[in-house]
């Protein structure tokens, strides 16, 4: 390579680096992940996260044409619970709907003629966020339609010094950076989360 040539080289090398400064990537910033690259949760997903599971703590209500039962149960570690007639019956990896019509098929037309079920699940799950918030972080409680975007703009927003492009969302001890600038002009690029989510928002250093 001559002078002339390892001179070009360099020119080039220094536009790059200007180029890259003046569209705000700098060279030293991790890249978002893609959601498509971390498992991004999709309907499935979601729906497993809200299923019953061991030591969930119901109410059962059990309406019939001539009042109400109110049965307060928690799921054993065989996934079960105890009726009244009907023995056990096994709930875990069910939906709450789905365990309502478990309920009611054994129930009718055996014992009653009319019934509805009623569960009501009083073990709450909760995702975690702190770091540059404008609001309190700390403990939030779950809820099947909420996103890392949704999840912070519920606790306040982007503090006015957080790093908006690099947000870190870790699940289960894998970190994920989301970049929270893209989502506000792409909001189908937002990741769903899950029960145990931590979201934590970098404040910048300048």
């Amino acid at each position: 390579m001559n002078f002339r040539q390892s001179l070009k080289l360099i020119s080039l090398l220094a536009l790059a680096i200007l180029a890259a400064g003046w569209t705000g990537c700098s060279l030293f910033r991790p890249k978002p992940t893609d959601p498509k690259d971390v498992g991004a949760v999709g309907a499935p997903e979601i729906a497993a996260a809200g299923v019953l599971r061991y030591n969930d703590n119901l109410i059962i209500r059990l309406d019939t044409a001539t009042g109400r039962e109110e049965h307060v149960k928690s799921v054993d570690e065989n996934g079960s619970v105890e009726l009244p007639f009907v023995g056990k019956i096994k709930l875990s990896g069910l939906t709450i709907t789905q365990a309502q019509e478990a309920i009611r098929t054994l129930y009718v037309p055996r014992y009653y003629s009319y019934l509805t079920v009623t569960i009501v699940l009083q073990t709450q799950r909760y995702i975690y966020l702190s770091g540059e918030l404008r609001g309190q972080g700390g403990a939030m409680p779950y809820r099947d339609d909420l996103t890392v975007y949704r999840a912070i703009q519920a606790a306040g927003g982007l503090g006015e010094f957080a790093k908006k492009r690099e947000v870190v969302l870790t699940r289960n001890g894998k970190r994920i950076i989301v970049d929270c600038v893209e989502i506000e002009k792409h909001p189908e690029l937002d990741i769903p989360i899950l029960p145990g989510d931590n979201i934590m928002v970098p404040k910048s250093s300048f």
